[in-house]
């Protein structure tokens, strides 16, 4: 293989899985990127717990998290009314650089938890920018054929962050440092990661205005209004898959947000949870996702929410027992790991081209307005009626994404028009 990556072949051998012009050495700084910043989100993972050393509850907790919504929105609307006035890189450097700078001021709030209310804003409105701006980066590096894999390998190593974060924010809250340092140290991780993105946007070529994510000279059909797109987009073969991925948010962000006061109820350690789904996704989405993009997606995707909901469920039988809690955990993370960059894929594939370009940033839109709106509801409800009637919402969460998967499935087989390999 020489220089010119674009030769380069994906997963299985069967095609470029980059762009010519984009060198491996962009690859891994995108990934060093995502593992920064997802790791410093994962340490940020403490705050319910602060919260409550703060003379708060999970209620609170809730209002901090979701206090955010109204400007991530804005921000996300922005985001896809002009999805390439800037590169996408220099969008996701200034979302970290707020994201780390909040994170260290964190620790300035010594009484009370109320202030956290302001820092939950800046916090939850430069995430909602950085997670929905990286597929964006990668869709700029990454062939048709190459996207499932490489989006996989993206989501991946987020999810390694966000699950490594926890556990090494607590090791470093049983040293001097305590919480507040504990938030400083994410900050400086944060500092790592805009330096990561600035290498990345250096050795990658600019393609806006070229159909990036597509072969070289085709049309990204970016010049449609936000509204007609986002009507197209909901009528469209997306539009089913926009609820999976909403679902997928009020499911990510109770388990994760939540899962230290969760343990702490239970009597487990957090850190369970966190390093049996890591595991569990670094396995799939590194392994698992490459190998079955040969197969048809749809199908991939419905096994995989009902993996995750047979999870799910299992939460309410765990009790206080640790291996039940990591089995649980584990499958969780195989089910969730592989199914949601597997439904942001097929979601891009089978998207009107007139609205191509405004797919991912309106599908970050839902996922992160969804993330950011829903923990005030479960705070509320862990606080009235406990973690037992959270979970079977969860279950019944989990139970309208299969429905609506296997119904795609069926409706591909009575089409009879098999989907290409990572489509």
């Amino acid at each position: 293989m020489g220089a010119n990556t674009g030769e380069t072949l994906d997963a299985q051998g069967g095609g470029r899985a980059l762009l010519p012009g984009v060198r491996p050495a962009a690859v891994v700084a995108v990934l060093a990127a995502a593992l920064g910043i997802s790791t410093a989100y994962g340490m940020l993972l403490l705050l319910p717990l602060y919260v409550l050393a703060l003379g708060g509850s999970e209620a609170g907790f809730g209002v901090v998290l979701s206090a955010a919504v109204v400007p991530a929105a804005l921000a996300l609307v922005l985001l896809s009314r002009h999805p390439e006035a800037l590169r996408p890189h220099w969008v996701q450097a200034s979302a970290i650089t707020v994201f780390g700078v909040t994170a260290a001021a964190t620790a300035t709030v010594r009484e009370g938890w109320e202030p956290l209310v302001a820092v939950g804003v800046l916090l939850g409105t430069a995430w909602a920018v950085v997670y929905t701006v990286m597929p964006m980066v990668v869709n700029e590096m990454v062939t048709d054929s190459g996207r499932v894999t490489y989006f996989g390998y993206l989501t991946g190593t987020q999810q390694v962050g966000i699950g490594t974060g926890p556990v090494l924010a607590g090791w470093l809250m049983t040293t001097s440092l305590g919480f507040r340092g504990t938030f400083v140290v994410a900050g400086l991780v944060c500092a790592a990661a805009v330096v990561a993105t600035v290498v990345a946007a250096l050795l990658t070529p600019d393609r806006r205005g070229t159909g990036s994510g597509s072969e070289p000279g085709e049309s990204a059909g970016h010049s449609v209004g936000l509204l007609s797109a986002a009507g197209t987009i909901a009528r469209s073969p997306v539009g089913p898959w926009l609820v999976v991925i909403a679902l997928f948010a009020c499911l990510f962000t109770t388990m994760t947000q939540f899962q230290t006061t969760f343990a702490g109820d239970r009597g487990l350690d957090y850190s369970v949870f966190y390093v049996a789904y890591t595991v569990a996704v670094i396995a799939v989405r590194f392994v698992v996702a490459p190998w079955v993009r040969r197969f048809d997606q749809t199908r991939v995707i419905a096994v995989a929410i009902t993996v995750m909901l047979v999870a799910v469920a299992s939460f309410l039988a765990v009790g206080s027992d640790p291996l039940a809690y990591a089995t649980a955990s584990a499958a969780m993370g195989l089910g969730y790991g592989l199914a949601l960059p597997a439904t942001q894929a097929h979601a891009v594939a089978v998207s009107p081209e007139s609205t191509g370009a405004r797919v991912l940033p309106v599908a970050g839109l839902v996922f992160q307005v969804a993330i950011l709106g829903f923990p005030v509801v479960v705070g509320w409800m862990v606080v009235s009626v406990g973690y037992g009637l959270l979970f079977a919402v969860l279950v019944a969460f989990a139970s309208v994404q299969a429905l609506i998967a296997w119904r795609q499935v069926a409706a591909r087989r009575r089409g009879g028009a098999g989907s290409a390999p990572g489509s």
